[in-house]
């Protein structure tokens, strides 16, 4: 499954290629500031994108960046930063920062060479540790000297004068009304919050750009015990002799003969079908861990072995599959039931996206493209285009037109459910406010119109979500908060 290792030039340590120069120095100021303005702003807005794509662009030009896939890891930050201006719910924002932020410390891994699609698991785990050590020690990147001229010793001057000046100057404002208004920071606590994240831009910044000068880290180590062909024959065996029982469960229980079953239990046939979701998605996940883990750790250099090995895996994940499939089949049927929420939404998602990397595992098994690491990559690859079409499409607008078309149907609906939503959700839900039944309908309207508090606003905070759902509210909503 993974075949050519990322084999390093020295031993691992946190030794750079490269110094620190001005470069480094411009472009963790600029993060510093931006950090500082894009945080008090929520993130969500103007400031959170103008953070990235300075980021990106810093890593890519300070950071001198070698390959055109270290570049592009890096530029794939900038879709998911111009979402954090476009999109408000809380269930995209926190995967889109994940997301830029792995990105940006895999591309700056990779700045001195190599490829994502020739890292096997281990070694993404060896070069995040890597990264995270070279993060912590970035304030000693930037203090390390930067040449012999004096401008040089200046600037090391400041680096260790400006704490010491914040933490006295604060101390003699907190004592002193006249004194604080010469700089008019506002109250000590505002001036220390607007420190700690300048430092926190900054640090992130310079780590960033240490990664991308670091020397390369080492391949993982070797495993040190092999699994013979019998143990890893009856885990395989096993897993098939469960899951086929499993199958079999499914086709007695679609032919009616597992009625007395289910009575016996107290269940319907409609209660029994909507259970067993998140189960069935956890056997997924551990039984693709699970067969990933004995490829690499048993010894297939017997070809006879290693066909018999490729055979049951492969047999494994086809009925894992089949699993996938039933949970979705399960989960449609309690959204039919009870409509359609997030988590349910992002559930289907990760069902989708573990159906994927099924399918990827398969192909590694099979020996597809054997002298490349690609396995990792790929699935990696496939979840960041998953949440990328979670951004395009507006899942909580998803969420209120399934919701809608559901109560036409049935009547039913969860109108506290659809005011918790974001701003995301607003503009579709004014617009579909005709089509809901009565008292749903007033209910809608009046939370729409008295729950909205904008926590932050000014340019920095300007978020298209936010606007669109303002002017949405204005069609329906006096400023009071009473339709018109």
């Amino acid at each position: 499954m993974s075949m050519r290792l990322d084999t390093p030039s020295r031993p691992m340590g946190l030794g750079v290629r490269r110094p620190a120069d001005g470069r480094v120095l411009a472009a963790a100021a600029v993060a510093a500031v931006l950090t500082d303005l894009s945080v008090r702003s929520g993130v969500a807005g103007v400031a959170g994108t103008m953070l990235v794509i300075a980021v990106a662009a810093g890593v890519v030009v300070a950071g001198r960046v070698v390959g055109g896939q270290a570049a592009g890891i890096v530029a794939a930050t900038v879709p998911f930063g111009i979402f954090l201006s476009l999109r408000m719910s809380p269930w995209l924002l926190p995967l889109d920062v994940l997301a830029i932020g792995g990105l940006l410390v895999l591309g700056a891994s990779l700045a001195g060479g190599g490829s994502l699609f020739d890292l096997p698991i281990p070694n993404l785990v060896v070069r995040g540790i890597h990264a995270l050590g070279h993060g912590i020690a970035a304030p000693a990147y930037v203090g390390a000297p930067l040449s012999r001229h004096r401008s040089a010793a200046v600037l090391r001057g400041v680096v260790l004068a400006l704490p010491l000046l914040v933490v006295l100057g604060l101390l003699l404002a907190s004592a002193d009304a006249v004194f604080a208004g010469f700089f008019q920071w506002g109250s000590p606590e505002k001036a220390i919050i607007h420190a700690v994240l300048l430092a926190i831009g900054a640090w992130g910044m310079t780590g960033l750009l240490r990664v991308t000068a670091a020397e390369r880290p080492p391949a993982a180590p070797a495993l040190p015990f092999r699994l013979g062909h019998v143990e890893t024959t009856v885990v395989l065996g096993s897993l098939l002799a469960l899951f086929a029982a499993f199958a079999v469960a499914q086709v007695v229980v679609l032919a009616g003969g597992g009625r007395h079953v289910l009575e016996t239990a107290g269940l319907t046939y409609a209660e029994y079908a909507r259970t067993g979701f998140f189960q069935l998605l956890a056997v997924a996940g551990i039984t693709l861990v699970a067969l990933v883990g004995l490829r690499a750790v048993t010894d297939l250099s017997d070809p006879a072995y290693r066909l018999r090995f490729i055979v049951l895996a492969e047999a494994a994940i086809a009925l894992t599959l089949v699993i996938v499939g039933v949970a979705l089949r399960r989960l449609g049927l309690y959204q039919d039931a009870y409509g359609l929420t997030m988590l349910r939404l992002y559930s289907s998602v990760f069902a989708v996206w573990i159906g994927f990397v099924l399918v990827l595992a398969g192909g590694a098994l099979a020996g597809l493209a054997p002298t490349r690491a690609w396995f990792p990559g790929a699935a990696i690859v496939a979840g960041l285009t998953l949440l990328l079409g979670l951004n395009v499409l507006n899942p909580e607008a998803v969420v209120v037109r399934h919701n809608v078309d559901r109560a036409v149907r049935t009547q039913k609906v969860d109108p506290g459910y659809l005011t918790e939503l974001s701003d995301d959700a607003v503009p579709t839900l004014v617009k579909a406010l005709p089509r809901l039944p009565e008292p749903a309908r007033t209910q809608v309207l009046a939370a729409v119109c008295d729950a909205y508090r904008p926590a932050f606003d000014g340019w920095a905070a300007a978020n298209t979500s936010r606007r669109r759902a303002t002017d949405a509210r204005r069609q329906v909503c006096r400023p009071e908060g009473v339709r018109r």
